[in-house]
């Protein structure tokens, strides 16, 4: 089973650096931010489900069902973060839209796919995984092109460092994301005991 995840895992990877791909090379096609960012969004709702696919276990495994649910999910993700992040364009906007997003993603998945979980902590290892991969691409996007606390030079057109840095944040995003939704589904069923009635 371990192969089939890390296959998922690269197989989302993919297709995160297929929607940055969007910013990478077409980021002039798209009339507005809000435009750019629904496009890539697009790539998400389509392939985001189908690459999860082989590594969720088999008997959680109803691809129809978790393919929408994935689509509706990341959808309200998208919704949220795109929301707060235009309202509040900080660092704080930024992490409140996505652990909202992450909130109403894992909620779609949990229920959509039946899942037997503890809610609050499946929202909290998601958000993680999400948060670690997304600040990692953050932090190598800037550091590629020479700024933050550890700056890099490479030897390289400035156009290809620019293409280089966001097609590296597309890879530790999708990896992150993708390494939270499938924690969620490897997790054991959380049963909660029903009380006796009997005297």
């Amino acid at each position: 089973m371990k192969l089939q995840v890390a296959f998922a895992l690269l197989l989302f990877a993919l297709v995160a650096v297929a929607s940055f791909c969007c910013w990478a090379f077409g980021g002039r096609w798209f009339p507005s931010e809000p435009a750019l960012y629904a496009a890539c969004a697009i790539v998400f709702l389509g392939f985001g489900g189908i690459a999860l696919l082989p590594g969720i276990p088999r008997e959680r495994r109803h691809p129809f069902r978790f393919s929408v649910a994935f689509a509706v999910g990341f959808l309200a993700y998208a919704v949220l973060w795109s929301v707060f992040w235009f309202s509040l364009p900080t660092t704080f906007g930024e992490v409140l839209g996505s652990f909202l997003g992450i909130f109403a993603l894992v909620a779609i998945l949990s229920k959509g796919c039946r899942l037997e979980i503890a809610f609050l902590p499946a929202v909290g290892l998601v958000f993680l995984f999400h948060t670690l991969g997304y600040y990692a691409g953050d932090f190598l996007y800037y550091a590629l092109q020479g700024r933050g606390p550890r700056p890099m030079q490479p030897d390289w057109q400035p156009q290809t460092i620019r293409t280089v840095a966001r097609l590296s944040w597309g890879v530790f995003y999708g990896l992150g994301l993708g390494a939270g939704i499938l924690a969620l589904f490897q997790a054991r069923p959380s049963r909660v005991d029903k009380p006796s009635t009997q005297i």
